[in-house]
């Protein structure tokens, strides 16, 4: 495997994702893709979204923090921010970047929540274009 791309977006979930990120890749020399989505609010009637500055500079602040934690253990990333839809932006960086493998995280939503919002891993499991791994 030469390249991978982890999802991450601060939580809980994407934290577990780079710790199991960090083990997975350290010193196998495998360049790593940081993929930071800030949503924003719905626009009604377009399928995407606002992101406000606020959630552009917490997601950029965020991605640092990714950035910081590879680079201690000697693994090669990028950091790539994206607005709009989540699983969207993951799945066309996966194959923008050709990568093996994506290392994510779950939000633990309720059944409902799941039901309303959807889930950023189902979609990414359904569409991605090579394996992916979910961090619980």
């Amino acid at each position: 495997m030469e390249r991978a791309l982890l999802a991450y977006d601060g939580s809980d979930g994407a934290q577990r994702a780079l710790r199991t990120a960090v083990e997975l890749f350290r010193d196998r020399g495998i360049m790593v893709t940081v993929v930071g989505v800030a949503e924003g609010i719905p626009l009604y009637g377009f399928a995407g979204t606002l992101p406000s500055p606020e959630q552009e500079e917490e997601r950029r602040r965020q991605l640092e923090e990714a950035g910081k934690t590879l680079a201690e253990h000697g693994i090669a990333f990028a950091l790539v921010r994206r607005g709009g839809d989540s699983a969207n932006a993951i799945l066309h960086e996966a194959e923008k970047e050709g990568v093996e493998l994506i290392v994510m995280g779950t939000r633990g939503l309720s059944a409902p929540e799941r039901w309303l919002l959807g889930s950023v891993s189902t979609k990414v499991l359904q569409h991605a274009p090579c394996s992916v791994l979910v961090a619980r």
